[in-house]
Parts: C-alpha cells; sequence; structure tokens
C-alpha cells in the first residue's frame, strides 16, 4: 500500500477552527480508513501521512466517515416533544431544533446508526431521570446525574464527547471553556443542533429530505482541507467560539457589512476534533490531595502587555493547543492530550503566566515544539452570553533554566495575586500585577537576562506600591524577602546601570546598628532570627524615598545615614557594602550618561536579594581606561569612606562633613569644596587644589566640565574600592614623608 503525505492547507493553527479541523482529520483517518496514519505540523501547515491521497479524503468524507453522535439534551429544550418516530419532511429549509433530531430519527442509513441509537437512548434517560422539560434541567444536581447516567448507558463515541463536553466531580458537572459554557452550547447555540445542520446539508443521505439543493459537498470540503476557494458557504451559519472573523457585522468585509458566513465541513471537522480533548478529574496539589475538574491544556486567562486580552476579561480561559515537528499517530495525540496538564514542582498549573513557566522549565516535554495560544472571553461578539476564541499568538518551547528561580517567590506572588485581584484593590496594584505577569511571561518565552531583569523590577515596582500603601497591605502581604544572590547572576545584562544599581543594593552598616540600605528605601525591619524574614514597620524614620528624581533620593539616602550612624554611635560610617562599582560608572552617572530610571528600577529589585550572601561571580564588566573624573568628585569621596584612608604614613580617619550635602542640593560647590578641604587638613592631610598662599577656586572653577552639583552629592553615595580610593587620593592630596600635625 502507498503512502501520500497530503498538506492541508486549510489547516492551520489561526484560527481555533482551523486548528481544531486539524485534529478532526487525523482521528477521523486513523479511526474510520487508515490505522496508520501519522501528522505533524509543518511551516505552519498541517501534513497527513497516510494510504489517502487529496482524491480519496475528500471521497471518504462524503461517502463513508460515520459521523460521531454529538447530542446536547442536557442543556437547552431540542429534546424535548420529540417525535421518536421521526420527520423525513421534506423541509423548505434547513430544519432546527427538535426537528433535525426527527430528521435524523427519520433515516435508514448504517452510517448514522449510531446517531439514531444515541438520540433514541437520551431521550429514554431523560425520562428515567423524570426531567420533561427545560426548567427541570436547570437544577444543577439533576443535571449532574443525567449526564452521569446517559454516560453509563451510552456508546464509547458518545461517552468521548460527554469527556470533551464535562466532568463530574462531587456530583457537580463542570464545562470545558472550548465546548462552550454549557458544555455543548454557548448562549442560544447548541453545537449539536449546529452539527448535525451542517451534516444534512452535505450527507447525500439528507437528499429526499430536501426541497431544494444540498450545498456543494466536494466544493466546501475541498475549500475546508485545502484552502481552495468556494461559492457554497452557507450564509448565517458560524460559530463565533471557533471563528469569529466568519461571523460577520460592521466592518467585517469590503462593505459597510457582512453577513455571517460558514463552510459546514470546517464546522463539522472542528467539533469531530474536539472528541481528543476529554476532560478528567485531576489532582490540584499532590500534596494536599485536592481536586479539580482539568481539560487540556485550559487555564485560567492572565493578559499581558503582548496581547490582545484586557484586564475585564481576566475571568475567561486560554486554551495552549500543542504543535509538533515529528510524525505522530492518532493514540500518540491522544495520549499527549490526555496528559495535557502543565505542572510546576507537583502543583497543576491554572494559569496562562504558570503554564508558560511549565514549558520554559519543560514542565512540559511530550516532543512539543511550539504553542498556539488562544483566549476564550465572552463579550466580544454577539452580546455577553456569548463566548469568543481570540489568538494570542505562538509560544516557542525553550529551556529557560532561569525561570525555577520564580520558586523561590512563589508564596509571596499567591498572597500579592489574591489581593491585587480584589474588586477594592487600588487600580495600581492591578497595573503592578499585570506587570509582573507580563515580565514572566515575556521572559519565559524569549529568556535573556534584561528580560530576567524586567521580572525583578516588576517585583520591586509592586514592593513600592506595598510600601506607599500601608492601608492595603495590612497583615495579608509581606515584603519579599529572601531572593537568593542567583538572582543577580539571572539579572547581570553588563550594563553601567545594573553596576550602579548593584554597588547600591548591598551598601549595609558593619556594625548592624542600624539597617541596609533597603531600610533607607521602604519602611521594613529585618526579623530577630536572622533568617532573612523581613517584616514592615511603622515607627522607623529611616526611610526617605519619594518620588523625586535619583540623584535627590540618594543624597537623601547618604544624608539619613549619615545622622543615624552618628546617632548610634557607629565606628565607621555605614557605608559598608558588597560590591564596589567603578570610576568609570560613576563617571558616566555625573556625566548624565545613565538611565536614571533604570538604575532606579533595578534597585527597587536588587534589594530584595538576601544581602546576608555570598554574591555569585560575575564576569568582567569594567573598562581599563577610566574616564576622567570632576576633581570635585575625588575631594568630597574622601569624606565619605567606610574605612580609613591608607596614606603613607599609615590609616587616617577622616570625619565626615554632613553640611557638605546641603551645601551641594543648593549649588555652593565652592563652599562646599573649601569644607572639605578644612576637614582633610584637619585629619593631617595636603589637598594639592588649594596650594598655601594661592586663591580659593571659584565656583565656575569647581564645576568645571558641566557637572551637576546634585548629581555630585548623589554620587558621593556610591561605594568604591580600596584601589579606586587611592586614585582619587592621588588625584587630589600631596604625598607627605610625614604626617602633618591634625588640627583640631
Amino acid at each position: 500500500m502507498s503512502t501520500h503525505i497530503t498538506s492541508l492547507a486549510g489547516c492551520t493553527p489561526e484560527p481555533l477552527m482551523d486548528y481544531l479541523k486539524a485534529v478532526g482529520i487525523l482521528r477521523l483517518v486513523a479511526e474510520q480508513k487508515d490505522p496508520g496514519a501519522r501528522a505533524r505540523w509543518h511551516n505552519g501547515v498541517f501534513e497527513l501521512r497516510s494510504a489517502l491521497d487529496e482524491r480519496t479524503i475528500v471521497q471518504f468524507l462524503i461517502e463513508e466517515y460515520q459521523p460521531t453522535p454529538i447530542v446536547v439534551p442536557w442543556s437547552g429544550s431540542d429534546f424535548f416533544n420529540v417525535n421518536r418516530s421521526g420527520d423525513k419532511g421534506p423541509f423548505k429549509k434547513t430544519p432546527t431544533a427538535k426537528k433535525i433530531l426527527e430528521a435524523f430519527l427519520a433515516t435508514a442509513s448504517r452510517r448514522l446508526a449510531m446517531y439514531r441509537e444515541t438520540i433514541s437512548l437520551a431521550l429514554a434517560t431523560l425520562n428515567a431521570c423524570g426531567i420533561d422539560n427545560k426548567t427541570g434541567m436547570e437544577d444543577r444536581k439533576a443535571k449532574s446525574e443525567f449526564i452521569s447516567k446517559f454516560r453509563s448507558s451510552a456508546l464509547e463515541e458518545i461517552v468521548q464527547w460527554i469527556d470533551a463536553c464535562s466532568v463530574i466531580s462531587n456530583e457537580k458537572a463542570s464545562f470545558s471553556s472550548l465546548l462552550g459554557s454549557g458544555g455543548g452550547s454557548d448562549g442560544n447555540t447548541h453545537f449539536s443542533d449546529n452539527f448535525m445542520q451542517n451534516l444534512w446539508e452535505v450527507l447525500p443521505e439528507f437528499d429526499e429530505q430536501r426541497t431544494f439543493n444540498k450545498v456543494s459537498g466536494g466544493n466546501i470540503l475541498q475549500s475546508a482541507l485545502f484552502g481552495e476557494l468556494s461559492c457554497g458557504l452557507v450564509r448565517e451559519r458560524t460559530s463565533s467560539l471557533y471563528d469569529a472573523g466568519a461571523v460577520g457585522g460592521p466592518n467585517a468585509g469590503q462593505g459597510f457589512e457582512r453577513a455571517s458566513i460558514g463552510n459546514p465541513w470546517g464546522i463539522i471537522l472542528c467539533l469531530e476534533g474536539t472528541m481528543l480533548l476529554a476532560g478528567c478529574v485531576a489532582r490540584h496539589h499532590v500534596a494536599s490531595g485536592s481536586t479539580r475538574a482539568s481539560f487540556p491544556f485550559q487555564v485560567r486567562l492572565t493578559p499581558t502587555r503582548t496581547d490582545t486580552a484586557s484586564e475585564q476579561e481576566s475571568a475567561g480561559r486560554e486554551i495552549w493547543m500543542p504543535m509538533w515537528s515529528c510524525w505522530v499517530s492518532k493514540a500518540e495525540l491522544a495520549m499527549l492530550f490526555s496528559e495535557g496538564r502543565a505542572s510546576l514542582d507537583t502543583k497543576q498549573v491554572d494559569r496562562g503566566v504558570d503554564f508558560a513557566r511549565a514549558a520554559a522549565s519543560l514542565g512540559v516535554d511530550r516532543g512539543i515544539t511550539s504553542f498556539q495560544r488562544y483566549a476564550i472571553v465572552r463579550g466580544r461578539v454577539g452580546g455577553e452570553n456569548y463566548n469568543t476564541s481570540a489568538s494570542l499568538g505562538r509560544f516557542e518551547v525553550r529551556a529557560r533554566p532561569d525561570v525555577d528561580l520564580l520558586f523561590e517567590i512563589d508564596p509571596w506572588i499567591e498572597s500579592f495575586r489574591r489581593a491585587a485581584s480584589d474588586d477594592k484593590a487600588p487600580p495600581c496594584f492591578r497595573s503592578a500585577l499585570r506587570r509582573i505577569q507580563s515580565a514572566i511571561f515575556e521572559f519565559c518565552q524569549h529568556g535573556g537576562h534584561s528580560r530576567f531583569g524586567a521580572i525583578l523590577c516588576a517585583f520591586g515596582q509592586a514592593e513600592r506600591e506595598l510600601a506607599r500603601s500601608e492601608k492595603f497591605r495590612g497583615d495579608k502581604i509581606r515584603p519579599i524577602a529572601g531572593l537568593s544572590p542567583d538572582w543577580i547572576r539571572a539579572v547581570f545584562d553588563a550594563s553601567v546601570e545594573f553596576e550602579l544599581a548593584l554597588a547600591l543594593s548591598g551598601i549595609r552598616d558593619r556594625e548592624g546598628k542600624i539597617g541596609p540600605l533597603r531600610a533607607n528605601l521602604e519602611p521594613v525591619r529585618s526579623g530577630a532570627d536572622k533568617r532573612g524574614k523581613v517584616y514592615w514597620t511603622d515607627q522607623d524614620r529611616a526611610a526617605v524615598w519619594t518620588s523625586a528624581d535619583l540623584p535627590t533620593n540618594l543624597a537623601a539616602v547618604l544624608e539619613r545615614r549619615i545622622m543615624d550612624g552618628g546617632r548610634r554611635g557607629c565606628v565607621s560610617l555605614p557605608l559598608a557594602f558588597r560590591r564596589s562599582a567603578s570610576l568609570n560608572a560613576i563617571a558616566d552617572f555625573l556625566s548624565g550618561q545613565t538611565d536614571d530610571a533604570g538604575i532606579e528600577e533595578l534597585l527597587w529589585g536588587l534589594v530584595l536579594v538576601d544581602q546576608g550572601k555570598d554574591y555569585p561571580e560575575l564576569d568582567h564588566w569594567r573598562s581599563v581606561d577610566v574616564l576622567p573624573l570632576p576633581r570635585a568628585f575625588a575631594l568630597l569621596k574622601l569624606l565619605f569612606l567606610p574605612f580609613p584612608l591608607e596614606t603613607r604614613s599609615g590609616p587616617t580617619t577622616i570625619r565626615p562633613e554632613p553640611s557638605l550635602l546641603p551645601l551641594l542640593r543648593a549649588g555652593r560647590m565652592d563652599e562646599a569644596c573649601a569644607l572639605a578641604m578644612r576637614r582633610l587638613r584637619a585629619s593631617g592631610l595636603v589637598p594639592m587644589t588649594t596650594p598655601p598662599g594661592a586663591r580659593a577656586a571659584s565656583n565656575e572653577e569647581w564645576q568645571a566640565g558641566g557637572i551637576d552639583p546634585r548629581r555630585l552629592a548623589a554620587a558621593l553615595l556610591f561605594p568604591i574600592s580600596m584601589s579606586d580610593v587611592k586614585q582619587l587620593a592621588d588625584l587630589v592630596l600631596r604625598p607627605v614623608a610625614e604626617p602633618v600635625k591634625a588640627v583640631v
């Protein structure tokens, strides 16, 4: 037997209907014609490898295909008052509701025998359950009991359909978003009616029931399968759930308005494809043993910045349809869908952002190359009672090892998500949550240090909003704490902004008398148990960070730390550090060449890292050649060191001059430098900027190069290494053989 590879150009990843058509074709061919059939996705098109070629595929579907008996007796009133003898017509138009059921009951074709048997069984089960009208089915318990009883006595084919539609758990029916809000129905649209109407129009078994010419089956089937043009599409026959573009309406075509149109074979094959996506009862968390209804690759919708979903649609669902490049059989595909529940650690994921994490950490690994992502949302087309599928793009499966660092912060994310999702939560927290989820999603999709940095910055922004909102955070949300230093390695992008932010984030008091730099950003304190826990505090006034610009805030932090160090009796300045900044980076900051907003965002993120653990080794990113630094910075920085200055005569401790900072904020550079020189002389040092007898440098001379005194004040907070301090000292101090007697 020869094997053919058939490219189905009408079966593509978008819209959802075309994807499901592809799955439906493989299922039907494998089950009813060629068990050895295989399929794959190639260049965005579905390919079928089987004993059938294009002509015989069309022939099989028109002449031999046995439709799955799709019925929805648990929704609407179609199954009540049905004439069990059937109705042969003839009909002047396509029958609907109970009439389409009667039209099927009136057939004698072998290929429709299962359909007739299933309809009769549904009617008998309704009688057995004592349900004789629509109202009787509105009771949830009665509906669940009916579905269970119907399933227990139905044919295997209808069991597939029921499992694709619903899952009964704890006597409650849960329905698949893929098949509408009612499990096979959506608003007033019943997919069983829709399915049977389309079959009635294209199958030759119904020729005698029509008083009009049937739809040209072969022509529209080739259009559905191979993407060929067809003039046989049916007006007012579409489903926005699977193909919103065919709904019609204003601006839907070249005119002002276009009627809805549909391809009967597209809807038939689409619904046949849903049979492989059966639901089940899955464990929500292995450790807890809790269970819930689960449908393949369906999770709660996570709106991000890169898709079309809005915050108002966050109650919707999203479906991740797998794509694969190797040849797969129907059995293998069925197994893939039966295991289509991604997990993080031992927890089944139930949100789109967590599904992205699972894919990036290979929590989903069955030879899948990518996922086509769809949102199922209400109200876009047809009103609030109707669901619509919207493509959210392709997600390529790539391993992103750093994504596992998010396990460290998962408990905090859950508490913040609950609080931010509350109806009474301020909009800034919903915005912060969306930013976090978007950053995680984008990193999982594209990777890169800068995108992981965006995750850390998003957490920092959320922390900043919490710091401002004592009433909102209450006792529900603790500060983020204890992130491992591995976050530093994951964020490291060799930028000047990262270097400066990292140096600032590790500033602390070596004696432990005052808090780390984080305490100057937000009202927090470390726990007494030294286990890395951090708590909110409202008594400490150390937090001085405001909505002002970065230079203003850095200068305020420096001033506060100097003042608190003096009050607490610190022997050395509380400006010890974990990692220093290079003089080159500081020169960039002083000249205004850095992204201040970027430094600030990175700083708020990096202070969340546990400062009690060793930093990772990072690649060397500093330039060998140091850019010119203003002599004023070299002079003033010597007064703000957390360690003694090494001179030829030994270590020299230089007392700080807190009054320098107000002078710099006022733009009085000359006075600040003159004060610094007096302090250096008092410490036994001789500055070279004003030799004995020379006139004092003017303010214009100190500000040569256009240095902003405010930026200079801020730059004094950046920690520098001992070797860099020596360079600064050589720049502004005269070498002396013997120490000069200190002036008190």
